[in-house]
């Protein structure tokens, strides 16, 4: 009878501990609250993805998005995709005229603010902020000292397109807007004199309908 009863307790035990460890790999599992240092991003994947064909039939303004957060691997392909180096000279994914790379990609993503350093293919640190609600926000922002404004739009442009379409070939959801709070922002993001917001794009999973 005695026993039975140890092995009884023994089973509870080791029942109990079992439960922690799982909760506690749930826990682990969860986005932790981004920490004031800068992140170096996994190397993008630069192969694979969906025909250009089937992406341009695909690509389409969802501006809804579920509460899944973007993952480092994913973000990094994202950014480099949208305005990442890919030349040796350091040209990017989309142009800008006459080659100023005018427009740099600023992220709030995992409530922290960020600059992203595409020729080191990392994330460095602004400030947190509780700006935006989006899993991923793109603010694009243009050095009116090295290209005009009309012609920071149109660069901006290609940046956003760049960005449709590979959310197109990942299942992802996105939206380019004009109408942002640029002043907000600005503060948000520490930008100079010369630097101007002009406009966000937001990303995410698509919500669940």
């Amino acid at each position: 009878m005695k026993k039975i009863v140890v092995l009884g307790v023994l089973i509870m035990m080791v029942g109990a501990v079992l439960s922690g460890v799982s909760a506690f790999a749930k826990e682990k599992d969860k986005v932790q609250p981004s920490k004031e240092v800068d992140i170096v991003l996994p190397n993008p994947d630069k192969n694979g993805g969906m025909p250009l064909m089937k992406a341009l039939n695909n690509r389409r303004t969802e501006r809804e998005f579920s509460t899944q957060q973007m993952s480092k691997r994913m973000l990094s392909n994202l950014l480099w995709a949208a305005n990442g180096i890919n030349r040796e000279d350091g040209r990017r994914t989309a142009p800008t005229a006459r080659n100023k790379q005018e427009i740099e990609v600023y992220v709030i993503w995992n409530k922290a603010a960020y600059w992203y350093d595409a020729r080191k293919n990392k994330l460095d640190y602004i400030k947190a902020t509780d700006i935006s609600s989006v899993p991923v926000m793109l603010v694009y922002v243009g050095d009116l000292l090295k290209q005009s404004k009309e012609l920071s739009f149109v660069d901006s442009g290609f940046i956003g397109q760049n960005v449709y379409l590979f959310c197109a070939s990942n299942n992802l959801s996105t939206v380019f807007k004009a109408n942002v709070e640029r002043e907000k922002l600005a503060g948000e993001l520490d930008l100079i004199s010369s630097q101007e917001v002009l406009f966000t794009q937001e990303v995410g999973y698509p919500k669940k309908k």
